[in-house]
C-alpha cells in the first residue's frame, strides 16, 4: 500500500461559490481544467491518501481510497 500526504486547497470559481479539493496536485490540476476556477489556495488542512497498485509495473493505475486527517 502507498501513502501519500497532500494539502486541501480551495478553489474558488468564477461566480464566486467556492469548493475543497482533496488528493493531492494531481486533482487540482484536473479540477482547475474542468471547472471554470478562478484561484486556489492552500487551506493549511492535510490529507492522507492511499493506493494499492494493480500492476506493480505502472504505479499511475491504481485503486484507492481517501482519508482526511
Amino acid at each position: 500500500m502507498i501513502t501519500e500526504e497532500y494539502d486541501v486547497v480551495e478553489l474558488t470559481l468564477e461566480d464566486g461559490s467556492k469548493m475543497l479539493q482533496h488528493g493531492g496536485d494531481a486533482f487540482v490540476y484536473k479540477a482547475w481544467h474542468t471547472w471554470p476556477v478562478v484561484s486556489a489556495r492552500k487551506t493549511g488542512e492535510k490529507g492522507i491518501l492511499q493506493y494499492i497498485c494493480i500492476d506493480e509495473s505502472d504505479e499511475t493505475i491504481y485503486q484507492g481510497m481517501q482519508a482526511s486527517t
